[in-house]
């Protein structure tokens, strides 16, 4: 039972006990009363007594004895009743005491609870007080439930764009992933309503185009903190870029393999130790470049390793730990390019410009530390007094303004940490300098393809001349074929010497004719539509108008496979002209494709699809990519040019109808289509040609591959390295972040042709980067509030007008250099042409023989004829006498055979 209904009753008894108490005290006051009335009539008829007996001494005096005797005993007798009558008396009282007392006691205990149960009373009153208002404020607040809920629900379903005229930082982040995902900036604030609208949500507020355009630059801020962030907390990367022209521009892609963190809000982000996980391919952005020489893709990556270092280092958490940008040099173990002689060279001046970094650094060091100093300033007063020789000499040096020589100054005191830094590694052993300097270089994957195919298509056109064979049509062009139709004889023999013909030149003028990358030449959906008549099935021809990989060797499969039908096909397409004529290109491919010296072309360039190509692409551009490192596929790449000696030894292992994938593929996995393979083999009788121009393919294909896996040769800088420097050097095995990277440039300036390349960076980076995985995890108000200004400050610059001018001033500046070298050889001409007039030529070749001259006179003699003869070699190859001679005896026969030739034209 509850307490507070137990609570009456317990009063209650208590005042029963009370009132028993009382009873049984008054009862024992009354009895106590009683026996005193007792003890005073005793008293009373004691002394009536005595006076009795006083006067019957008086009156009976003679019996005096006997009376004495009588009230003796009577005394005696009354005295024992008293002292009875007493003690029963005081056991009485002392009863009566002990109930008195314990009904005291028992009273006091009584009264206590009382005033207990009276205080529990009051709080259970003040209690009943409370329950009462809160029942009431509970009756209350259901009454309003409904309304609060509306209201409640209301504010869920609304979403605030704006809190207190500032842009919320969730609606930034929801900003900048519609402008990742390729909304225009025009469009964004009607995405988000319609996107609002759609879940159910009210939205308020509206956002314009220009707070979009700098929301977004907050997004490449946040990027690039991030980037610097990243790199310093991982122990290596791994370089990469590629470069193209758009709109006669140059354009620089740039990424990085760097090992992150998983990011978790709330959570100490921690990078993983090397080994743990692969890295991720970070991308750093596009940048603008004035031209493609090594000089300036090196500039360019310094600029933006400087950017991003002072866009980190005047953020929170750059201000609480700054970080170096010639960190940035010292951390690239890798850098990952094409094979184009410019990024070798690039390679060599990045390794360059980190050993100057190093030593830089070192010098530093130096210069900070207690020690040596007695050798450190000579070196630092030896520069400062350079620089002002540099600069003009002393009484220049002191007119100059203080922010021109404090340049100077930092100038001269770099240049003295370089020479002490220097110094100190020069005192290192080579396997120190090894460690601190490593960096490895390495070619993509799929530039190695594309050039072992035209290696292979060399190979071919070589076979033909080699066995004296007239081998595939030439293919020309229109202009050609005029040029050659026009009669004269030197622009015939030029232009037939440049024909091309053979396979690659056949697919590639396929594939402009049936996908032309411009949607409005070539044949495109007819052929689809013909194709679905024909086979039951629609499916895109390959294209080789772009820059695609193992593009040729699809084209050759699909000709191969239904050679039939593409023979057949421009039929049609021809009668239905108003002309019934075919275009020069489409010509050439009906040339080409019933030419039969075309078919062992054809067949070989799609059976090392088959057999080398596919596999090897499927080994590098698998679903697992991110888990090959380049450093790491030196077998791979010897096996494909292994698999190419295999063939060039025994063919048959290829060509013969009983030839398997097991033995005829690089990865011994199953045909990627068998079909061609099939074909090709049953073509392999037909085609007398055809085993020795796959052989020839072969042999043209493995010479280049070999040439092209030179960073991979045995004791090599990558063969020699270990297992923890591959780690630390990984690289992708192929280039198509960077391909694509520009590919997605080019298309969304085609969608945006106004947006800078800022903005672009902005949009790519952010997304690639996973950057909002980031910002929760690491930013806090501080943060966001600096992202900010930050954007806002840029948002108002001019990046891209500055971009515009920089290259107007190069332009200039080469035009420049350009003019004044045409003025030197201009120059040089007329001082040639007036050397020539004096030099008296030798058309008698008995008398050069016989009296040759020296030297000098057989020069000037050769120097005359090279103006009208190519075929005089040049003067490095002719650095003897007996050459010279020679040389010059073959030119003064063609020269006489064309003065011979002149006048009999003439008559």
């Amino acid at each position: 039972m509850p307490q507070t209904l137990c609570q009456p009753r317990r009063i209650c008894t208590g005042a029963c006990k009370y009132y028993n108490s009382n009873r049984k005290l008054k009862r024992s006051q009354s009895k106590n009363d009683r026996l005193s009335k007792e003890l005073d009539q005793a008293k009373a008829d004691a002394n009536k007594a005595y006076k009795s007996a006083e006067r019957a001494r008086l009156e009976l005096h003679r019996v005096c004895q006997e009376a004495r005797a009588s009230v003796v005993c009577v005394r005696q007798e009354l005295q024992e009743d008293i002292k009875l009558i007493e003690e029963r008396h005081a056991e009485e009282m002392e009863g009566v005491r002990m109930e008195a007392e314990a009904a005291r006691v028992e009273a006091a205990d009584s009264l206590q609870r009382m005033m207990d149960t009276q205080d529990e009373l009051d709080t259970l009153l003040v209690r009943l007080e409370e329950l009462q208002r809160t029942n009431n404020m509970l009756r209350m607040r259901d009454a309003r439930a409904p309304q609060r809920l509306q209201n409640a629900v209301t504010s869920a379903m609304t979403f605030h764009l704006k809190l207190r005229g500032i842009i919320t930082t969730d609606t930034r982040e929801m900003i900048r992933d519609f402008a990742a995902l390729g909304v225009p900036a025009a469009k964004i604030n009607e995405a988000i309503h319609i996107a609002t609208k759609g879940a159910g949500i009210t939205t308020l507020g509206d956002v314009d185009r220009q707070s979009v355009a700098q929301i977004v630059l907050e997004g490449l801020i946040a990027t690039e903190i991030q980037l610097v962030q990243e790199m310093h907390n991982t122990e290596a990367i791994s370089l990469s870029g590629d470069a193209t022209t758009d709109k006669h521009l140059t354009y620089e892609s740039k990424h990085a393999c760097i090992r992150v963190p998983k990011y978790s809000p709330g959570v100490q982000p921690v990078t993983p130790v090397l080994g743990e996980c692969m890295p991720s391919q970070h991308f750093l952005g596009i940048n603008h470049a004035v031209d493609h020489t090594s000089e300036v893709q090196l500039e360019e990556w310094i600029n933006g390793a400087k950017r991003m270092h002072e866009t980190y280092n005047t953020s929170p958490a750059g201000k609480r730990q700054p970080r170096d940008w010639r960190n940035f040099a010292r951390l690239v173990k890798a850098m990952n390019t094409d094979h184009a002689n410019d990024q070798k060279k690039l390679f060599r001046l990045f390794t360059e410009f980190k050993k100057n970094c190093e030593a830089e650094m070192r010098g530093e060091e130096a210069f900070e530390s207690s020690e040596s100093l007695a050798d450190i300033y000579p070196i630092l007063w030896e520069e400062i007094n350079r620089v002002i020789e540099e600069a003009g000499g002393e009484q220049v040096w002191d007119t100059l303004e203080p922010d021109e020589r404090q340049r100077w100054e930092c100038e001269a005191y770099k240049r003295a940490c370089v020479r002490i830094g220097k110094e100190r590694m020069d005192a290192m052993t080579p396997e120190e300098i090894r460690s601190i300097l490593f960096c490895l270089w390495g070619g993509c994957c799929m530039h190695k393809a594309l050039n072992g195919v035209k290696g292979g298509v060399a190979g071919m056109t070589a076979y033909w001349k080699s066995r004296g064979l007239p081998g595939p049509i030439k293919l020309a062009n229109k202009d050609q074929k005029i040029g050659v139709a026009s009669g004269n004889s030197v622009t015939a023999e030029k232009i037939e010497a440049s024909l091309q013909g053979g396979a690659a030149k056949l697919t590639s003028l396929a594939g402009a004719v049936f996908t032309h990358k411009d949607k409005k030449k070539g044949q495109q959906d007819t052929l689809q539509v013909h194709m679905e008549v024909e086979f039951g099935y629609r499916e895109r021809f390959p294209d080789t108008t772009n820059n695609r990989y193992h593009s040729h060797s699809d084209v050759a499969a699909e000709l191969v496979t239904r050679h039939t039908f593409y023979c057949r096909f421009p039929e049609p397409t021809r009668d239905l002209k108003d002309g019934q004529k075919w275009t020069n290109i489409e010509q050439n491919v009906w040339d080409g494709l019933h030419d039969t010296a075309m078919l062992p072309e054809l067949h070989a360039l799609a059976l090392d699809g088959q057999t080398c190509l596919k596999p090897f692409l499927r080994s590098v551009r698998a679903a697992t990519q991110i888990s090959s490192n380049l450093c790491d596929l030196g077998p791979l790449l010897r096996g494909m040019c292994a698999q190419y000696r295999r063939f060039i030894a025994d063919p048959g292992l290829a060509l013969s109808p009983g030839a398997s994938y097991e033995t005829g593929t690089l990865d011994r996995k199953p045909w990627d289509r068998p079909d061609v393979v099939y074909v090709v083999q049953s073509m392999a009788s037909s085609l007398p040609d055809l085993e020795g121009v796959f052989v020839a393919y072969c042999e043209g294909a493995v010479k280049v591959w070999e040439r092209f896996t030179t960073e991979f040769a045995p004791g090599g800088a990558i063969d020699s390295a270990s297992t923890i420097e591959r780690l630390q050097a990984f690289m992708m095995p192929t280039n198509d972040d960077n391909e694509g990277a520009l590919g997605q440039m080019q298309r969304g300036r085609r969608h945006a042709p106004n947006m800078t390349i800022e903005q672009h960076n902005a949009r790519r980076m952010y997304c690639k980067n996973d950057t909002r995985a980031f910002m929760r995890a690491c930013f806090g108000e501080e943060e966001h509030g600096h992202l900010r200004k930050e954007g806002r400050a840029r948002n108002k610059g001019s990046i891209a007008a500055s971009h515009r001018q920089k290259q107007a001033a190069h332009d200039k500046s080469v035009q420049r250099h350009k003019n004044e070298k045409a003025a030197d050889r201009v120059a040089e001409k007329i001082a040639a042409d007036a050397e020539f007039a004096e030099v008296k030529v030798r058309t008698d070749v008995e008398d050069i023989r016989s009296n040759p001259g020296r030297r000098a006179e057989l020069d000037k003699q050769l120097n005359y004829h090279r103006r009208l003869d190519p075929e005089i070699p040049k003067k490095k190859y002719t650095p003897n006498r007996p050459e010279k001679i020679a040389a010059l005896i073959a030119a003064v026969e063609r020269y006489n055979e064309r003065e011979a030739a002149t006048k009999a034209a003439s008559q």
